[in-house]
């Protein structure tokens, strides 16, 4: 008598008798095909986060003082001086060619921990192909099935020490200060915030990208159709990139919007005065100095992901396929629909018995999510979003899985069933976004030429101010 078979081994027979091709073509709906794809890496300019670091700090310091529109700098300050930059910088669009210092001035003093790793979280011991091998084409950003082309970002933290040196006239404009400053900085604990930053890509990457998708490239290698390229990123993006003057360089390049970043600043120490100087029998330029410590996420490196390996870089190629039953999503999935507009989001739904109606309007019931910002936006306006959003719902049978027979009423976010439900089942909802149209209205709110970086909490009205 024969013993029985397994169906464990009968697929262990069958995963290593059979190529990863054929397996693909005869059950896709069981196996995870990943293309053979070559990763190369691009390190962005350090400078840029460190600058990125000073606009935000700067912006957070004098938002906390009344603003003075007599002022040559429109703040509360005659004077602001950020240590590094040129003695000229803050002058170079001022009506006044007669540089005299008034008081009260301000000096920010910005040096950056290179020792600091969060605790080895951030140091890196391995190799660049080590590095890139936790870069995968499902976490990038950027997401062309078509061409194959994939654009992912690593991010690592920053320490940064500010000292924000504030001169005045009298000792009793620098007790007031003093005591205003102990309340608006919250001088002993810690404070965090969520911001969004205008991240440089490196110019390298987007000219390859566009490269491999027949975009026209010049001798100099500048991209000829500048708005058609940075409409296709969108279109494959899941961050609005955007396309602006650089201020290291004053040449325009791309910019990807990371939005809702993690910052932390420390204020724990007291903010120090002195006795002022002597000039004669008098006492003037009084001084208080204040210490912080800002930890802010920046880009570590790029990667991208195509099927061509790129000449002189740091390149690894990588082939996992891999096998996977699953006894929930029994169907496939598709990673963009027949408009080529990509999923963004599967949640699933446990319908009961006899239901008929499911409110999916609290899947969109965020502020930060990017789609549904726009959402809430154009529903003001009126506009439905069916022109930019595909939803669609599949019934999870242990059977395999099918699509529902369902309509969508895409004005008021609700799916109306037209099948009966006899016992309670799982359904997996898709989300499919025109994500082009979704970045290119996150730009048009956003007000993304007013800044690199903006934070929501920047943004609200001073101490006495009407909101």
């Amino acid at each position: 008598m024969r013993k029985p078979v397994s169906i464990d081994e009968i697929n262990d027979y069958f995963i290593q008798r059979t190529p990863i091709e054929k397996r693909a073509e005869l059950f896709p709906q069981y196996v995870n095909y990943m293309p053979k794809l070559y990763k190369t890496m691009e390190l962005p300019s350090y400078v840029h986060g460190y600058c990125l670091a000073i606009e935000y700090m700067r912006s957070w310091f004098l938002k906390k003082f009344p603003k003075d529109p007599s002022s040559p700098t429109k703040t509360y300050f005659k004077t602001v001086y950020v240590n590094g930059s040129h003695i000229l910088d803050n002058w170079k669009n001022w009506n006044n060619y007669n540089i005299k210092r008034e008081k009260p001035m301000l000096a920010i003093v910005p040096t950056v921990n290179t020792d600091y790793d969060r605790d080895n979280v951030d140091l890196y011991m391995g190799d660049a192909g080590i590095m890139l091998r936790k870069s995968t084409m499902q976490d990038s950003f950027f997401k062309d099935y078509n061409s194959m082309s994939f654009l992912y970002v690593q991010l690592r933290e920053m320490e940064m020490n500010f000292t924000f040196k504030v001169r005045v006239n009298s000792r009793s404009e620098q007790l007031d200060l003093l005591n205003k400053m102990e309340l608006w900085f919250r001088i002993g604990t810690t404070q965090q915030d969520r911001i969004s930053a205008d991240f440089h890509i490196p110019t390298d990457i987007l000219v390859q990208i566009a490269k491999d998708n027949a975009f026209e490239v010049d001798e100099n290698d500048n991209i000829v159709d500048v708005p058609a390229f940075l409409n296709y990123m969108n279109k494959h993006s899941s961050a609005p990139v955007i396309f602006k003057m650089r201020a290291i360089n004053q040449h325009p390049e791309f910019f990807v919007r990371a939005r809702e970043l993690y910052t932390h600043i420390s204020t724990k120490d007291k903010i120090q005065i002195d006795d002022g100087e002597q000039d004669g029998h008098l006492n003037t330029n009084y001084h208080l100095e204040m210490n912080v410590v800002l930890h802010m996420p920046i880009p570590h490196f790029y990667a991208y992901m195509a099927q061509i390996p790129l000449a002189d870089s740091i390149t690894i190629s990588e082939r996992k396929p891999s096998m996977g039953i699953y006894t929930i999503n029994n169907f496939d999935i598709k990673p963009q629909n027949e408009q080529g507009w990509p999923s963004i989001m599967v949640t699933s739904y446990f319908a009961e018995k006899d239901e008929k109606v499911i409110d999916i309007s609290p899947v969109f019931d965020s502020n930060t999510w990017p789609v549904a910002k726009v959402l809430h936006y154009d529903q003001k306006l009126g506009i439905t979003p069916e022109g930019y959003l595909d939803i669609r719902i599949m019934r999870n049978d242990m059977i395999g899985g099918r699509m529902a027979d369902a309509r969508i009423d895409y004005r008021n976010l609700k799916i109306y069933l037209d099948e009966s439900i006899d016992k309670e089942c799982m359904f997996d909802i898709v989300i499919y976004a025109d994500m082009e149209y979704v970045n290119s209205q996150l730009i048009s709110l956003e007000s993304y030429d007013k800044s690199r970086v903006s934070s929501a909490q920047l943004s609200k009205p001073d101490i006495g101010e009407e909101s």
